[in-house]
């Protein structure tokens, strides 16, 4: 072969690898595919699904970090939540009889129509939550922080109110029969039209 006609033969062939590594980089869903984030992964915490309508019932979730998150009808009945973080999370409609939410942090959340009898409200931040229309019977609250909590047309029966910051919060309606009341800083708090029948410490005013 001529040695002009082998300098041409290299080129051609130079040319046809340039266009295919050329073709191949443009083939299409090759760049979607390798940038595709892969799906996230639920979040567990000692084999408890974090998610709507859970069912978890007695779990551990000391410290736990629960911002923002969707626990709405989830069955946390006697669950430990001890110093966990539920800012703005969403308990709307769920389970928590009997839990331990001793130091949690529940500001800004959402647990409208919750079942909270018997549960434990000690140094427990709740300032700014949504508590409308649950049920707190039995409950204890000790050195909470309450204030601008909205608790209207909420129950309370037989619950105790010990040291807590409730400045500002909102009773419209509530049922507090036979709860306890000492101790409390209730400037500016709303007590109206409340059930206070056999309360101790509630004030002839709430009514």
């Amino acid at each position: 072969m001529k040695p002009h006609a082998a300098l041409h033969a290299c080129a051609a062939v130079a040319l046809a690898l340039v266009a295919g590594v050329t073709a191949r980089a443009q083939t299409p869903g090759d760049s979607a595919e390798a940038s595709a984030p892969a799906a996230s992964e639920p979040l567990v915490i000692n084999g408890c699904p974090i998610w709507p309508y859970t069912r978890c019932p007695g779990v551990d979730l000391r410290h736990a970090n629960l911002v923002g998150k969707n626990l709405a009808g989830a069955d946390l009945r006697g669950a430990n939540l001890t110093r966990a973080d539920l800012r703005a999370a969403n308990l709307a409609a769920a389970n928590l009889e009997g839990a331990n939410l001793t130091g949690a942090r529940l500001s800004k959340a959402t647990a409208a129509n919750t079942d909270f009898k018997n549960a434990r409200f000690i140094g427990t931040d709740l300032e700014g939550a949504r508590l409308m229309r649950s049920d707190f019977s039995g409950a204890e609250f000790i050195g909470s922080n309450m204030e601008m909590t909205r608790f209207n047309h909420a129950w309370f029966v037989g619950a105790r109110f010990i040291s807590n910051d409730m400045q500002e919060a909102k009773f419209a309606a509530a049922n507090l029969k036979n709860a306890f009341f000492e101790g409390n800083v209730v400037r500016y708090t709303l007590f109206h039209e409340v059930n206070t029948e056999g309360c101790q410490g509630c004030q002839e005013s709430w009514k």
